[in-house]
């Protein structure tokens, strides 16, 4: 109705309108929305070049998910800006039940509900927070981090946080005697001198181990203590964390929140790797400078 009476105001009523006037007049005030442009059909255009202008190009831009978009947003989480509701939101404060408490956990818990032990996390904090410093300490002075995580379950995240930080990591079953019988071990994996081809391979052994299940790795554990190797391990309340140098205190059974401490201490290692090639440039570019090179 509306369309109508304004074609009637622009054109004389006593008019005789003509066909193509009236035509393109309706279409003009048609109901379809101006933001939708249709394409000109060619009526000769066979099916298959109709279906190829219904493609759009390799070139256009394709709208990414509400996950991934608010993910790439989000602050990226570092030592840093790492908060007690992050760990709370993770679920590092659920421990094990009462019936399986390590008397030696009392300090890190915070009660008990429905039998099951809750961990304080603000002792969780602030020992996660000491061995993130333990481990850029490390990597600042060119130690090697092992990431030792053998459940099922923890084996991407330990992959991920030891490519993190360039670092080495055990998905798999840890082999007995990796650290006190490593020629015997690792030696028939690692690469033969060129050199001297017939001389035993040497092999190395890491400066730091960060254990993700300590309770599943005794024999790991044991090794570290006998070569005075420093462990970063995820204790709960089922745990004695006097076996360990650096315990923190912490849900082992989440993976998601196993995983946010793995990514923690890799990303403080990575970060003292970083200042270690700062340091490393800026001695070299003084070393040229005193030798007059440019």
């Amino acid at each position: 109705m509306a369309s109508r009476a304004i074609l009637k105001s622009v054109v004389p009523c006593t008019g005789r309108v003509s066909h193509n006037i009236q035509k393109s007049s309706l279409r003009a005030f048609s109901t379809v929305k101006p933001s939708r442009q249709q394409a000109p059909v060619n009526e000769q255009s066979t099916p298959a070049e109709a279906l190829k202008d219904l493609v759009p190009p390799s070139n256009a831009s394709l709208k990414k998910p509400i996950w991934r978009a608010v993910a790439e947003a989000a602050e990226p989480i570092t030592p840093y800006n790492m908060s007690i509701g992050r760990l709370l939101a993770a679920g590092l404060h659920l421990g094990h039940s009462t019936s399986l408490w390590e008397p030696a956990t009392l300090p890190f818990i915070f009660g008990t509900r429905e039998g099951i032990s809750i961990i304080n996390l603000e002792h969780t904090l602030v020992y996660l927070r000491r061995a993130c410093n333990v481990a850029r300490e490390v990597a600042y002075r060119g130690g090697n981090i092992l990431f030792v995580g053998t459940r099922p379950g923890f084996q991407d995240l330990t992959v991920d946080a030891a490519r993190r930080c360039e670092g080495y990591h055990v998905s798999t079953k840890w082999i007995p005697g990796t650290l006190t019988n490593a020629h015997q071990v690792l030696g028939r994996h690692a690469t033969p001198d060129p050199n001297d081809p017939g001389k035993a391979p040497q092999t190395f052994k890491p400066d730091l181990i960060v254990l993700l299940n300590p309770l599943e790795n005794n024999i790991a554990l044991a090794e570290a203590q006998l070569n005075t190797i420093p462990v970063i391990a995820i204790t709960d309340t089922d745990y004695d964390p006097r076996r360990v140098t650096y315990p923190i205190p912490a849900n082992d059974d989440s993976i998601r929140g196993v995983e946010l401490v793995a990514k923690v201490i890799s990303t403080a290692a990575k970060d003292g790797a970083l200042r270690r090639k700062q340091l490393l440039d800026k001695k070299d570019k003084e070393a040229r400078f005193t030798r007059g090179e440019r």
